[in-house]
């Protein structure tokens, strides 16, 4: 079964941790997901989406433009920030540089203070995407969601560590398909230079 992810865009706010905190799309961010959008060539049987506005309405739009039925999936929605939710990430950068630097380079064993542990985060996205395969009876789907979920489902069809998931690139309006098959999840689009930090 094929798999086709869209990243939302910019949204409004800033540049803060924005996990569950649920916000709107700019004009810019709505500009970002359809160009994201272009490079996937469906044509889809269905649209499943996380249920955050900024991957929501957009989800929404295009399911009636489409003609296709719509499912909201809370398994797909980003990762839990805990305390850091809707702070500016220049700000707890700089207060709290050694734990963001744990955090970025072994996220399954540090984390946001409350945050949402890593294995947590894991097992809901796999067995999100795992009932979304089942649902779709092989039909090809797009998927609405998020950063941190899409970064995870690279990582993990790469056979990639934990400590690697947080130097993928995966910027708004991202695109990429995947593949899968029996649990096992293979990436189809783009090329790993698209997405592999090269630094």
């Amino acid at each position: 079964m094929q798999i086709d992810l869209l990243r939302h865009g910019a949204c409004e706010g800033g540049h803060i941790f924005r996990g569950d905190t649920d916000v709107p799309l700019t004009g810019e961010g709505w500009r970002q997901m359809r160009e994201g959008l272009a490079q996937l060539a469906g044509p889809w049987a269905h649209i499943v989406s996380s249920p955050l506005q900024r991957c929501r309405t957009f989800a929404e739009q295009q399911a009636k433009k489409l003609n296709l039925p719509l499912s909201i999936e809370p398994g797909v929605r980003e990762f839990g920030f805990g305390l850091w939710e809707g702070q500016s990430i220049e700000k707890i950068w700089r207060e709290q540089e050694s734990l963001c630097l744990a955090w970025s380079r072994e996220p399954d064993k540090f984390g946001p203070p409350g945050g949402e542990p890593y294995g947590d985060f894991r097992q809901r996205v796999l067995a999100a995407v795992e009932e979304i395969a089942r649902a779709g009876a092989g039909d090809r789907t797009l998927l609405v969601t998020h950063g941190g979920v899409i970064r995870l489902l690279l990582s993990v069809a790469r056979g990639m560590p934990p400590s690697d998931m947080m130097q993928l690139t995966v910027g708004y309006g991202f695109a990429a398909s995947l593949n899968f098959d029996s649990r096992n999840l293979n990436i189809l689009y783009p090329q790993e230079s698209a997405y592999v930090y090269q630094g």
